[in-house]
């Protein structure tokens, strides 16, 4: 006959089931993307505003808005920040991986990260290797690690375009400016490595296609890749700037394959990593049957059936060089829409690797 559990067995019990459940830290790790399907991420409009506070209205909207659970959020914090904690732990706890572009500049001294570059490249990037920022990255690297759970970098990004302080153009281009990125990639990432914060997932991301990239060999990906040690996900960005850009220049019309494809196959044979696209989307246009709700139709195929190895998407939900967002007319909304009615697209992943999947 059962005479009963122990009340002190019970309440041990209780306990280790709560606890299992709050603790981000007891989930299965992100960092091999064990999860069927591909991950809907996304930057809010207000993003670099309300995440770091914890204010995720933005995130209840756009999950409204196309009827679907997001599972990444991106916002892009400076070297005058220190790391979100909370706001990490926040997401963390809703099952949200939370994905920081690390932006190597001060917007304090140089609020539109303009800063003109020398002889010897980015003087912020020879700070860095002389070691005057030390303490600094240390410190991020020791608040990261207390978080525990998992969280995405994407650091120097876009480093093949010429529009960045951190770019290989502006750090020698052809004299070392890719050696010069993976000098500065590799010393940050390692003294975190030696501060222990192996919960860091370090997300290496170059830009597809532009008229903004050089193309000489010189450029090239691979010239950029630091190691697979260096590196956890690789990460794509890419974006259909058509008919025209908001400074008045002619662009391409770039459906998602011109966007990614090149780059997708230069990147997947550097190493084994999952992939993710980082940033990507599109303005309003139109040329005969083809149009914004079209091109979104497209990508959301072409990443199911022709890119395999992205695991997340990032799309950049903002009204900034041209109307990115989802939203920017209800024929692009209900494609948008349409396409994340597709099981292949989940929200938290989480949820997934919780049950093994």
């Amino acid at each position: 006959m059962n005479k009963g559990i122990p009340v002190s067995m019970l309440l041990i019990s209780v306990l280790t089931v709560f606890s299992s459940c709050s603790d981000n830290s007891n989930q299965k790790s992100f960092s091999d993307a064990d999860w069927p399907g591909c991950v809907l991420g996304f930057y809010p409009e207000n993003g670099n505003e309300t995440l770091p506070t914890g204010d995720f209205y933005e995130i209840d909207d756009f999950e409204k808005l196309i009827q679907h659970e997001v599972g990444s959020v991106v916002w892009f914090p400076t070297w005058d920040d220190e790391f979100p904690l909370d706001a990490c732990q926040k997401l963390a706890d809703r099952g949200i991986i939370p994905h920081l572009t690390w932006e190597l500049f001060w917007p304090s001294s140089d609020p539109n990260n303009s800063r003109e570059t020398g002889p010897n490249g980015y003087q912020g990037f020879n700070d860095v290797l002389d070691g005057k920022y030390d303490e600094y990255i240390d410190r991020f690297a020791d608040d990261a690690k207390t978080y525990k759970s998992e969280v995405l970098i994407r650091f120097l990004h876009e480093f093949n375009g010429n529009w960045y302080v951190w770019s290989g153009n502006k750090n020698g281009a052809e004299n070392g400016g890719p050696e010069k990125v993976v000098a500065v990639w590799r010393y940050v990432v390692d003294r975190f490595k030696n501060k222990g914060a192996d919960n860091v997932k370090w997300l290496w991301v170059p830009h597809g296609p532009s008229t903004d990239l050089a193309i000489e060999a010189w450029n090239h990906v691979s010239n950029y890749w630091p190691g697979s040690e260096y590196v956890d996900w690789i990460g794509l960005d890419g974006y259909n700037f058509y008919p025209q850009d908001p400074w008045g220049g002619a662009r391409p019309l770039r459906d998602f394959d011109n966007c990614f494809r090149e780059l997708y196959d230069s990147c997947a044979v550097l190493g084994d990593h999952p992939m993710m696209i980082a940033e990507f989307g599109t303005g309003e246009f139109q040329l005969e049957d083809f149009d914004k709700a079209a091109w979104i139709t497209d990508a959301f195929n072409k990443i199911k059936t022709d890119y395999p190895r992205v695991k997340i998407f990032t799309w950049f939900n903002i009204n900034k060089e041209l109307d990115w967002r989802a939203n920017s007319s209800p024929e692009a909304l209900a494609a948008f829409k349409a396409a994340m009615k597709d099981p292949y697209y989940i929200g938290s992943p989480y949820k997934h690797l919780k049950q093994g999947k």
